[in-house]
């Protein structure tokens, strides 16, 4: 198969291969990425996913709030935000702060992202040299660009909460880490973005009622993970940027019964299955239970069934999904 995708290669025109994207969509939804002029086949079998919080914001669950971390051949390398509690398990799955290349922000509550300031400081006592990637959604109602998060914890202004670490947020020469930080505006439209060589993120905004908030897919050589993040499903975004994924983790905050005002926020469990069969996910990872939801799963799991016949998983905190 190499060998013949490398003799078309050869055949082609140099002006037609400039047509190409730098990422391919391959037949099976998969972003391959095409780099000095090779195909890269597709490769899962380096690629992990841990589960650093699966809970939400109660703190009576027994759970760490929101987190994820995506290792490649070993090192922990994409954080998929960052809620209370996730630091600690940071901690228990020996991964590196130096190895991660970026933090993705799915929306601002606190639940999804308290424990930056903690990684932040953390990194002072590793040694970081590089600079730390942070995305996360544009401004909206009471809710801040990334920028402005960014900015109101670890500016130098005495409004901030964190003055004493701006160090890490000042654009001039120190020895620290900066945190380089960019808002996602995809306006319904998919948002790509190369994180490095071998990895490359994906973003769309979703409705989390009110609350500016993105659904996320980072690709490595062709194997993707995708993060609802909080959200309703009303949008339809989710199935374009997780259209064929291999992992598609879903946040189950409330149940089929739950009422009017959090089926604004949220997905019920119908609507997870429906979004997943719709996409063709190969697995459903399910995430981010409230005390509503951990007592539900069984009956949750029977609404997903309806229309998603693939394997679902539940996920619980350290837990490792393989591929």
């Amino acid at each position: 198969m190499k060998s013949a995708l490398i003799h078309t290669y050869y055949l082609f025109p140099v002006c037609l291969m400039l047509m190409f994207s730098a990422n391919l969509m391959a037949s099976d939804g998969s972003l391959h990425k095409l780099s000095a002029g090779k195909f890269v086949e597709k490769s899962c079998k380096n690629v992990k996913l841990q589960v650093l919080g699966a809970g939400g914001p109660e703190i009576n669950d027994g759970l760490a709030s929101a987190s994820f971390l995506l290792w490649v051949n070993n090192k922990a390398r994409v954080m998929i935000d960052a809620g209370g509690g996730s630091s600690l398990n940071f901690e228990k799955s020996a991964a590196d702060f130096n190895d991660l290349d970026a933090i993705l922000f799915t929306h601002f509550h606190v639940d999804h992202s308290a424990a930056l300031p903690v990684y932040i400081k953390a990194g002072y006592f590793s040694g970081r040299s590089r600079n730390l990637m942070v995305f996360g959604p544009p401004a909206g109602g009471d809710y801040p660009s990334a920028e402005d998060f960014i900015a109101a914890l670890f500016s130098d202004k005495e409004s901030s909460a964190y003055p004493y670490l701006s160090d890490n947020y000042r654009q001039q020469d120190s020895t620290d880490f900066l945190i380089k930080v960019r808002s996602v505006n995809s306006n319904g439209n998919i948002w790509q973005y190369s994180l490095s060589e071998d990895i490359s993120i994906a973003a769309i905004d979703v409705n989390h009622g009110p609350v500016p908030a993105l659904a996320w897919r980072v690709n490595y050589r062709g194997c993707s993970i995708s993060f609802s993040g909080d959200m309703n499903g009303n949008s339809g975004h989710l199935q374009k940027l997780a259209d064929k994924t291999d992992l598609l983790v879903a946040n189950n905050a409330i149940p089929q019964a739950a009422g009017r005002v959090a089926k604004k926020l949220h997905m019920t469990p119908k609507v997870i299955g429906e979004i997943a069969a719709e996409a063709q996910v190969k697995k459903l990872l399910l995430s981010h239970f409230m005390l509503r939801t951990l007592n539900t799963k069984s009956e949750s799991m029977a609404y997903i069934k309806q229309t998603y016949l693939g394997e679902v998983i539940l996920s619980n905190d350290l837990m490792v999904v393989s591929f």
